[in-house]
């Protein structure tokens, strides 16, 4: 497998712009310097033929595809080329030798973690909103295992979760054996990326949808919502959490 990436891997463009502002506040109107993220464009070729188009931020971007891949049930072993350039918007042309996708699978996996955990890695999952913090503008997602984490952000909760199977797949971290928290709600649309990533504990500091829960128990994921300091509420499996 080849990778020709142009225009830089990650963070080619500042995630960050500045703009003026009106702000009203106590009655008053003032004018500010801001902060807001930056979006950009990005088109996926799959074999030369248009397969998605997509609003992110600029960093991760080979991460990012290889984990829309994986969570939208290609078999990214039969990827051979991933070449990304920068014209009007970012260009990703994918080459694979397969294309047809894998049937979801229960997760099966036997990790089990604390309440400690929990309370844990939502806060680890704050301390790493550093773009969230600047901009109000993204979202969070991240691996967590122990005292090992890797977080990331992106103005799209899908994009976010997709750079972290990504980046599971390029360092070589197994998610069966580990967590993922988002700062996201969890979604019919999330969970399928949840259940083909294969993480087997999910996190989340937001509100599930009823498909959210339903895909989760049906494939065998431990799905936490409403995680703070002071409490969670466990929708399924709840036997993973001691």
């Amino acid at each position: 497998m080849t990778f020709e990436v142009r225009f830089g891997e990650e963070g080619s463009v500042e995630e960050i712009k500045t703009v003026e502002i009106v702000r009203w506040s106590c009655g008053e109107r003032r004018r500010r310097i801001d902060q807001v993220a930056r979006e950009s464009e990005a088109i996926i070729r799959l074999n030369g033929i248009d397969y998605n188009q997509i609003f992110c931020l600029s960093s991760h971007l080979k991460e990012m595809t290889i984990g829309n891949l994986i969570s939208e049930g290609f078999d990214v072993s039969h990827l051979t080329n991933i070449k990304i350039e920068r014209k009007n918007v970012f260009l990703i042309d994918i080459t694979m030798n397969d294309v047809e996708k894998i049937k979801p699978k229960k997760i099966g996996s036997k990790m089990r973690i604390t309440v400690r955990d929990v309370l844990k890695f939502a806060e680890e999952l704050d301390k790493n909103s550093f773009l969230f913090k600047k901009t109000g503008g993204t979202h969070v997602v991240g691996v967590c295992n122990g005292d090992d984490s890797i977080f990331v952000e992106d103005i799209s909760r899908h994009c976010a979760i997709d750079k972290i199977i990504g980046i599971c797949a390029r360092d070589k971290i197994d998610p069966s054996q580990n967590v993922l928290v988002a700062s996201c709600r969890e979604t019919a649309s999330t969970m399928k990326k949840v259940i083909n990533g294969r993480f087997p504990i999910v996190i989340g500091l937001s509100a599930p949808t009823d498909l959210a829960i339903k895909f989760a128990d049906e494939f065998d994921v431990t799905l936490i919502g409403f995680a703070s300091p002071e409490r969670f509420n466990i929708y399924t499996h709840a036997w993973r959490v001691l």
